[in-house]
């Protein structure tokens, strides 16, 4: 299934003559790589978040659920996922962090809702997701299984989010000797997830305590797992020129060199780019 969509609400804001807060392409864009893989199985959305009494756009929604591959529709899964998240999210009241949570938990249970109608033979359908709230100045997210959430400022790159994989932990089995680092590295259980929504009860969910400050010139990026085609150090490399730049032409940048690479096994890839001006 096709995976790119940009959602914008029809909601009339009440200050109809000023400009947005964030214009697309501009200050935010998202691409994606289909790899060698049969299917595109990443899905994404970017939505208007801003509340009645805010210009257009000044909070802005980030959502990408990564299919599972090994899962019945894996495609449908992210799809799914990704459109009952920003459903949910408009649909409730409340703080924004209550309601992230609310339309992460919205989205596993309508993934095992559907599951459920399903043959008993078949796996459930799965999909990892993060979705981001961003407004000029502050970021909130929540994210279930292994898709990263980055932050750029200042020449360094940050990642924000838990890694809900088995990574985190045969990294500290090297670093505390048991196996080397490269044995860690080309682990073949290393990208096995420990979380995703399933419409099982979810154990682990990542998101902040409080919303996290941003800075002009900071750059948010939420991916799927494809990306870690690029190393740290390359795709930190890589957004320092791109620092002067507009948000697609740096989503189009990450996914160029994810290209180059030409990974013999290479995942499905979406980056979704956020600059704060």
């Amino acid at each position: 299934m096709s995976a790119t969509t940009t959602v914008l609400t029809d909601r009339v804001p009440l200050f109809e003559s000023q400009p947005p807060a964030f214009i697309q392409e501009q200050d935010f864009a998202a691409r994606q790589y289909r790899g060698r893989r049969d299917n595109q199985e990443d899905y994404y959305a970017f939505a208007d978040a801003a509340e009645p009494e805010e210009r257009s756009l000044e909070r802005l929604l980030l959502v990408i659920g990564d299919g599972l591959g090994a899962h019945a529709g894996g495609s449908v899964a992210s799809y799914i996922g990704v459109n009952a998240f920003v459903r949910a999210y408009h649909e409730q009241d409340g703080p924004p962090s209550w309601k992230l949570k609310h339309a992460v938990e919205t989205a596993n249970e309508t993934l095992g809702i559907i599951t459920s109608r399903m043959p008993s033979v078949a796996p459930p359908m799965g999909t990892t997701m993060v979705g981001v709230l961003i407004t000029p100045k502050t970021m909130e997210w929540i994210s279930v299984g292994d898709s990263p959430l980055f932050l750029f400022r200042d020449g360094v790159l940050h990642r924000l989010n838990a890694d809900h994989s088995l990574s985190p932990l045969i990294d500290a089995r090297a670093d505390r000797g048991e196996i080397t680092r490269e044995e860690a590295e080309n682990h073949p259980d290393r990208h096995t997830l420990q979380a995703a929504l399933l419409g099982m009860p979810l154990a682990m969910i990542d998101t902040p305590a409080e919303p996290w400050a941003l800075n002009k010139g900071d750059i948010v990026i939420a991916a799927s797992d494809g990306i870690f085609t690029l190393t740290h150090k390359a795709l930190e490399e890589l957004l320092s020129f791109g620092k002067h730049t507009t948000a697609d032409k740096i989503s189009d940048a990450i996914i160029f060199a994810i290209r180059r690479i030409n990974n013999d096994r290479q995942d499905n890839t979406t980056v979704g780019v956020v600059k704060i001006g």
